[in-house]
Parts: structure tokens; sequence; C-alpha cells
């Protein structure tokens, strides 16, 4: 029984984001991307970076139909991460219903949703680590959540600078604007280096997702000391996946795919 909850939970959750997006879009007016355009920070990527949500939608959608097989509902890799990946997935569909709205309290709700989803995402990428992941496991769902996560890890920057500038009145322009998007670029390197070099599991779809969002920061245009920042990130991230897999003697695979 409580594996057909968690099992149920998943394939819901997962629909429920990718119905989320349209469904907020409908409600409030506007589009995700219509609020993140109009109060654009010098921590926000470049509009082609949002297209990852795309891998993740499929990924889960995906994962959500291979663990309802009835060969797979008892797997331990499914038990160790449903109920965490079902939470960042429903958190997900939450966050786009509410995130066009654009107000003061959707904005900060939106805040605390995001830092909610990068908990649960973490959780499950945690106790993937400790699982001897093999076969389809390896892309679903350890893939999915390495790549999930690594998202979620530049996405939380971007949300509180866009939040910075569209309800406490940041000018992006600022000298301090640039100082605190550095700090954030620092942040995410050592934080994604960090977990990289601590991986065993997932790393590579984890690494990607951060270097893809760090790139589109550096691509969309800000400040030199952002850019500069930013690429600075991305590097770190993805030397640390090199020194990992040359250090990983085995389970490279299970590293670099999931």
């Amino acid at each position: 029984m409580k594996d057909t909850t968690r099992v149920v939970a998943v394939a819901v959750a997962a629909v429920a984001q990718v119905a989320g997006s349209p469904l907020g879009s409908a409600l409030s007016g506007r589009s995700v991307g219509d609020v993140s355009d109009g109060a654009r920070s010098l921590v926000t990527p470049a509009g082609y970076a949002f297209s990852i949500w795309g891998v993740v939608f499929l990924g889960s959608l995906a994962w959500a139909a291979h663990q309802a097989l009835p060969s797979q509902r008892a797997s331990e890799v499914h038990r160790r991460t449903g109920w965490p990946l079902a939470l960042a997935f429903a958190g997900n569909a939450v966050w786009e219903v509410v995130y066009p709205f654009g107000s003061p309290a959707a904005q900060w709700t939106a805040q605390v949703l995001i830092f909610g989803i990068t908990a649960a995402a973490a959780v499950a990428y945690a106790r993937l680590q400790d699982l001897d992941v093999t076969g389809a496991a390896r892309v679903l769902p350890a893939a999915t959540a390495g790549l999930l996560l690594g998202w979620v890890t530049v996405a939380p920057v971007a949300d509180v600078g866009n939040t910075g500038v569209a309800l406490l009145g940041i000018d992006p322009g600022s000298a301090a604007s640039q100082v605190w998007a550095v700090l954030a670029m620092v942040a995410v390197a050592v934080i994604g280096g960090a977990l990289v070099l601590a991986s065993r599991v997932a790393a590579g779809p984890f690494a990607l997702a951060v270097v893809w969002g760090t790139t589109a920061i550096a691509a969309a245009g800000g400040p030199l000391p952002v850019t500069v920042a930013a690429l600075g990130a991305a590097v770190v991230v993805a030397g640390s996946l090199v020194i990992r897999a040359l250090a990983l003697r085995r389970r490279r695979e299970a590293l670099l795919v999931g």
C-alpha cells in the first residue's frame, strides 16, 4: 500500500508540474517569462536557458511511468527518492501557478517555494549517493534528479535577483548590484564544485545543468565582472567533475550519467 501511494504521488506531481505553467498563465493572464523579463537582474539567465525545464519535465514523466511498473514499485532506488522528488515536482507546479501573478505576496511565496524545491531535490540526490544505481535507474530517476538539482542550484539565485529588482527597487546598474551578483556566482561555484567532488552518482547531469545556467547568465549581456564570475563558476564546476572522474577509478559511468 505504501508503495502504491508513493507511485501515485510521483505520477500526479510529475503531471502537475507540466500542467502548472499553462495553468498559471491562464489564471494570471501572464507567463512566467513575462514576469521575469519585467524584473531582470544581473543574474537572470538568457531566455534560452529555461528550455532545460523541457528536459526535466520529460525525464520526470518518463520516470513516473517507469516507477509505476509492477516490477519497479518495490525498487529501493524508487523508495528512497520517490517522496522527495514528488515534493520537488509538486513544488514546481505550485511555483508555476503562483509566480506569474507578480504581486508581492506571490513573489515572496515563490521565494519560499524555490528553496523548498531545491531542498527536496537535494534530499533525493543525497539518497542516491549510497545506492548501487544500475540499468534504467541511471537515467530514471538518477540523471533526472541530478539535472533538476543542478538547475535549481542556479534558479534561486536568479529568482532572488528578480525579486530584489521587482519588490525592493534595487537598481541592476549599481555597483552594489554587481558586487552581490559576483558573490552569488562565487557561491554557486563553491556549492556546485563541492557537491560534485563529494558525489558518486549523477554528478554529470548536475554539473551540466549548473554549467548551462551559469553560462546563460554570462550570455545575458551583463557587466563584465558578472560575466567573468558566471563563466568562472561554470569552469569551477566543470573542472570539479573532471577531477572527480579521474579520482574515481570505479563507477565512473554512475558518476557521469547516473
